[in-house]
């Protein structure tokens, strides 16, 4: 035997080894219900397994759906978090483009001007177009997306005003800009 063979611990067996590796199980105790360990023995009796498997078993499942639906329910929140954030920067973006640059050009809008962005488009006709044949009323929403007036084809940006002409057929969607001419007054 040379000096080096000394020197080396003893060697372990492989089932030893691996029993000694192994995450050490732990017990718990735990009070419970008569009717709950009735119902637990009853299971584990008909599955043929000890009771301490059953519980294990499902408190494990239990973990694994809290976890599933904690990540489910995190994509959800970030993913509105995310759309939110999109919606907040569309609409920053859309006051910063109508807000004048500097006072100078403030000053150089005419009244004119401003008036005729509230008037409603000349591209609207003076009659009903067929296109709101059989409608029986308009709903006054705020728009997600962008949309198209049916009527005059004008682009109804996202955030603005808008009303949807309802119709018998839900799936028919026709939306009018809020200054379009053909909308009916309020009485």
């Amino acid at each position: 035997m040379t000096p080096d063979d000394r020197d080396e611990p003893p060697r372990r067996s492989r089932r030893r080894r691996a029993a000694e590796d192994a995450p050490k199980e732990r017990v718990l105790h735990t009070r419970v219900p008569a009717v709950l360990e009735d119902e637990l023995k009853r299971l584990a009796k008909n599955l043929r397994v000890p009771v301490s498997n059953v519980v294990r078993a499902i408190l494990e499942d239990a973990i694994d759906a809290v976890d599933t639906v904690g990540e489910v329910a995190e994509g959800e929140l970030l993913g509105f978090a995310d759309r939110l954030a999109r919606q907040r920067d569309h609409l920053r973006d859309r006051v910063t483009r109508r807000e004048p640059a500097d006072d100078a050009e403030a000053d150089t809008t005419s009244e004119t001007e401003t008036d005729e962005a509230t008037e409603p488009s000349d591209a609207c006709p003076e009659a009903m177009p067929e296109l709101l044949d059989g409608v029986f009323g308009f709903q006054a929403l705020v728009l997600a997306t962008d949309a198209e007036c049916g009527v005059c084809g004008k682009t109804l940006p996202a955030g603005s005003s808008a009303s949807r002409a309802l119709f018998d057929d839900p799936k028919k969607r026709v939306f009018l800009g809020s200054t379009c001419r053909l909308m009916p007054e309020k009485g």
